[in-house]
């Protein structure tokens, strides 16, 4: 994840991050899985991983390389490198940096693979962030990155922006967040190839992962989606508690059609991107 996403740090909300730790990495699985399934074997390899966030993925790719090989754990947001640093601590094969992937001050040809899960869409200029990635990449590395699918594919998330603006909860330009360096602006997969392609990858690839991700209900979804989120985070901690009803009660509308007897089951969809430095 970037540093901040208009005049919001995600520092701000590393602290929401790390207490859903689990609950992410439960709901984002299934693209987890396709990210790993694109890696070649990582024993003894070299990794970095940008936007790591609280470290779950990196624990992961750390057992994967072993003990002679090593990770690069990294993220731009100073309050999610604390939160590397804290679950990383005692694994003697990773190192935590503070990287931003638009400027990886990390040599050339540094790494076999590289790991930048939902995080590339945050970049300002996600062509400068690849071309960064293919100088440190050693020829034939790999390169795996996931961002988000279109908006109307991930009611998770819009849903909870919809009713805020609706509520007045948070103001500004109208429409999902699809402008440079926000979640869905790598939505269009060919666009996302295309890109890859121009920073001189080949054999390029994009996969479009669809799942569902459950809450119990409404206020549930808006807690947790809200914690997580640096310009709601900073909306509900200045929020009257009426803004906030209003808010909570035009979501439960919102999402009343994705209701079954467990709860909430909101559709979520993600590409990934495998692709080989030549």
């Amino acid at each position: 994840m970037t540093a901040a996403v208009g005049k919001t740090c995600w520092t701000d909300v590393a602290a929401g991050w790390d207490r859903h730790r689990e609950e992410i990495e439960h709901f984002e699985a299934p693209v987890t899985e396709r990210l790993l399934a694109n890696l070649p074997a990582l024993a003894g390899r070299a990794v970095l991983e940008l936007g790591a966030g609280t470290g779950a993925l990196a624990e992961r790719l750390t057992d994967a390389v072993g003990p002679v090989g090593r990770v690069i754990a990294s993220d731009a947001a100073d309050g999610m490198v604390a939160r590397l640093h804290i679950h990383l601590d005692g694994r003697t094969n990773v190192s935590v940096q503070h990287l931003d992937a638009g400027d990886i001050a990390l040599p050339d040809a540094l790494v076999d693979a590289i790991v930048f899960r939902m995080g590339l869409m945050m970049a300002p200029d996600p062509a400068r962030a690849l071309e960064q990635v293919r100088r440190v990449l050693r020829p034939g590395g790999r390169l795996v990155t996931a961002v988000w699918g279109p908006p109307m594919a991930n009611p998770w998330l819009t849903l909870v922006g919809m009713a805020a603006a609706s509520a007045g909860l948070v103001t500004g330009a109208a429409g999902p967040p699809t402008g440079p360096g926000e979640p869905f602006s790598l939505a269009d997969r060919d666009r996302l190839a295309a890109l890859a392609e121009a920073a001189g990858f080949a054999q390029v690839t994009v996969e479009t992962v669809d799942a569902l991700r459950h809450y119990a209900d409404a206020d549930d979804q808006f807690a947790r989606v809200s914690a997580m989120a640096p310009p709601l985070a900073a909306a509900v901690a200045t929020a009257s508690p009426d803004r906030l009803a209003a808010t909570r009660a035009q979501l439960r509308t919102l999402v009343a059609g994705f209701a079954t007897p467990d709860g909430l089951a909101l559709p979520m969809q993600a590409h990934v991107l495998a692709a080989t430095a030549p």
